[in-house]
């Protein structure tokens, strides 16, 4: 046969096709949602299809893999494994690799600021796994500060390596978001196009439901009146993810100050800033959740600033101003997502 007729035989095979599902009625699409606990926290996925596609077995059973490589609360966890002072290397799952691959990109990106050594400050400042009953002096921070430090790490082939005694590493700053994206993932290989999916606030979604324009999220801000919070904006997600870091929802009391659970890692202390919560959109969950993160520890403008620098990254920042109101600003990629 030659080409000529192969490409019109081609061609009626396709117009022939077109008019049998012109004809075909589309099949009608369900809501389905699933729920449950994942990492001290909630799961939430919503989908759109004829028909169910995923089991919550399939997705516990993800959950529970990603726990055994890197939750801190598991003491059979790899990650409790190699931050116990007798272990100085481990071998890592392809979860935990990922993640610590991520972790030296972000520390490079973020200048130092982004760091999974910190985990021997967060235990200490009472928001880790092993909460200290007491905030500490200096002299205990500068002390506690001499183990963190990615110089500390080493990743020779699948193995983590401790160049020092102490080091601990704790990923919560990036893992919740990677947790969100292999649970993304996992739905597209099953063929669902329309969908969201959150854990713990971190949030990637995909396409729209039915007559809809997009996955319309609230971003709140603290009531200054100590009210419930309010939703301050809603962002239509067709694509991408959307993840918040805040310092108004877990924090202590030190010295008459209110100090949030982001710590610096070049002080060793709580970052002081007047940023209340930055929310990140980004094209996976991970780069957002790392993000949001490092841009806690800057003044507002620097944030509009720095975000602007990357790629496909757009921010918006809920702080207190010099007259101590609430006031937001985001960047102008941010806008766009705003439902009309």
């Amino acid at each position: 046969m030659g080409l000529k007729w192969y490409v019109r035989l081609l061609f009626f095979s396709i117009v022939c096709r077109m008019h049998v599902q012109a004809q075909t009625p589309s099949p009608e699409l369900h809501k389905i949602r699933l729920e449950g606990p994942a990492q001290g926290t909630q799961f939430h996925i919503t989908y759109f299809a004829s028909d169910s596609l995923l089991r919550r077995s399939e997705v516990d059973s993800i959950l529970t893999a990603i726990d055994f490589s890197m939750s801190i609360y598991r003491k059979d966890s790899k990650i409790s494994q190699f931050n116990t002072d007798s272990v100085k290397s481990i071998v890592m799952d392809n979860h935990m690799a990922k993640v610590i691959k991520a972790s030296f990109k972000y520390h490079k990106l973020s200048h130092g600021q982004f760091d999974i050594t910190i985990a021997p400050l967060v235990n200490l400042w009472g928001f880790g796994a092993d909460k200290s009953p007491v905030a500490p002096d200096s002299a205990t921070v500068l002390k506690v500060k001499e183990l963190v430090g990615m110089q500390y790490l080493k990743v020779s082939g699948n193995r983590l390596i401790k160049k020092k005694k102490g080091v601990k590493i704790d990923v919560n700053g990036i893992a919740q978001g990677y947790t969100v994206d292999v649970l993304a993932d996992y739905l597209e290989r099953k063929g669902i196009a329309n969908y969201i999916v959150e854990v713990g606030g971190e949030i990637r979604a995909s396409g729209t439901p039915p007559s809809g324009q997009g996955f319309s999220i609230g971003i709140v801000q603290p009531d200054d009146a100590g009210g419930e919070e309010l939703i301050t904006a809603v962002a239509q997600l067709r694509a991408g993810a959307l993840t918040t870091a805040g310092s108004f929802e877990k924090y202590i009391q030190y010295k008459g100050k209110k100090l949030g659970h982001h710590i610096d890692p070049v002080s060793g202390f709580p970052y002081t800033s007047d940023i209340l919560s930055v929310s990140v959109y980004a094209k996976t969950a991970m780069e957002a959740d790392a993000l949001d993160n490092y841009f806690m520890g800057m003044e507002p403008d620097k944030v509009m600033t720095e975000a602007k620098k990357l790629k496909g990254v757009a921010v918006f920042v809920i702080f207190k101003n010099k007259n101590q109101t609430i006031q937001a600003i985001y960047s102008e990629g941010f806008g766009k997502l705003f439902k009309n």
